[in-house]
């Protein structure tokens, strides 16, 4: 019986986390390598923004609930990858989980992360998968001591995080409508690349982008219902600006199926008009044949008495007959246009 040691045990691995202190004239950033120290920041009269990159290190995690007061089934569903977006309240916080699709090269490597979001009065925790995200743009605006970003509340700073991912919606919505465009020229201008399986998983990566954008109309749409203290009135203007665009985005999503579908039907369309073209040509040349196999067939009876036969001129006097026959065949197939 072996007996397992402590190095033998997978070792989970930390998160990648960044903090920031802000303020109207605050700005600080720190990399976290120690829940340990969040907790000297978190007192400080200034808003904080957490970005977590990984949700395998269970222990970590559950410390930065402990701080923070959150929940063990809201934590649960931030590391439950799966989870459908959704938006819930609380007294401590606001809890928003979604679906964060971006690409790096092409619809070829679409990227789909599940991304948490909290806020309270003073803090912004937002809980990814990988490292990678697309928030870039918000590190560089939180870097203009007169921005929105630093005056207003941490609402509008989750709102600004959401319209991050809804914007990288649009790019792949761009994404798509070129590559319906390239499908098209590809099947009417007859490229063999194009296979019907190349158009099925270009509409099911649409049918992904579909089902993370659905949910994401709906947490909006509570969002703008809700009466939350942390919710404050000044960003409801935010909120229908970025619901408006995912009603928008759906809207595209659904042309862009339409189009897809007529893609299939095209090529279907294409494919037999192709098939057709090969079955008619077998066909004339099967009915080129017709009348030589039945003048070859006559005269591969095994009857004795057939005079022709003795005659020195039948051999190329069937030739003659062979190449006639088939030359005023082709002539007649011409003058009807079959090909």
């Amino acid at each position: 019986m072996s007996v397992l040691n402590n190095t033998d045990e997978q070792i989970k691995p930390v998160p990648v986390m960044e903090l920031y202190l802000f303020g109207e004239n605050t700005l600080e950033k720190h990399h976290i390598t120690s829940t340990s120290q969040i907790s000297q920041y978190i007192t400080q009269p200034y808003k904080l923004w957490l970005n977590v990159c990984g949700l395998d290190n269970a222990p970590i995690l559950q410390d930065i609930a402990k701080i923070f007061s959150i929940h063990p089934l809201t934590l649960e569903d931030i590391q439950n990858t799966n989870q459908r977006p959704k938006l819930e309240e609380f007294d401590e916080f606001v809890f928003i989980t979604a679906k964060m699709i971006f690409t790096k090269s092409g619809l070829e490597e679409i990227i789909t992360e599940h991304i948490s979001l909290l806020f309270g009065h003073h803090f912004i925790i937002s809980f990814q998968e990988k490292p990678d995200d697309i928030f870039d743009a918000i590190r560089v605006r939180l870097e203009n001591p007169s921005g929105k970003m630093r005056k207003l509340g941490t609402d509008y700073f989750t709102y600004t995080l959401l319209d991050m991912v809804v914007d990288q919606y649009y790019k792949l919505i761009e994404l798509i409508g070129e590559r319906n465009e390239v499908l098209e020229d590809g099947i009417i201008g007859d490229n063999k690349n194009i296979k019907l399986a190349d158009i099925y998983l270009h509409r099911k990566a649409l049918q992904d982008i579909r089902k993370s954008t659905w949910p994401l109309r709906e947490i909006l749409s509570a969002w703008k219902k809700s009466d939350h203290p942390f919710i404050k009135k000044k960003t409801s203007v935010f909120i229908n600006d970025i619901y408006e665009h995912t009603v928008e985005i759906l809207e595209s999503l659904e042309l862009q199926r339409e189009t897809i579908t007529s893609l299939v039907e095209i090529y279907m369309t294409h494919l037999s008009i192709k098939q057709n073209e090969v079955m008619k040509t077998l066909t004339i040349i099967a009915t080129i044949f017709i009348p030589l196999t039945f003048i070859a067939g006559i005269y591969g009876m095994n009857f004795k008495v057939m005079p022709e036969l003795e005659w020195k001129y039948s051999y190329p006097l069937i030739w003659i007959i062979f190449i006639t026959t088939t030359i005023a065949m082709l002539y007649y197939f011409k003058k009807k246009r079959w090909f």
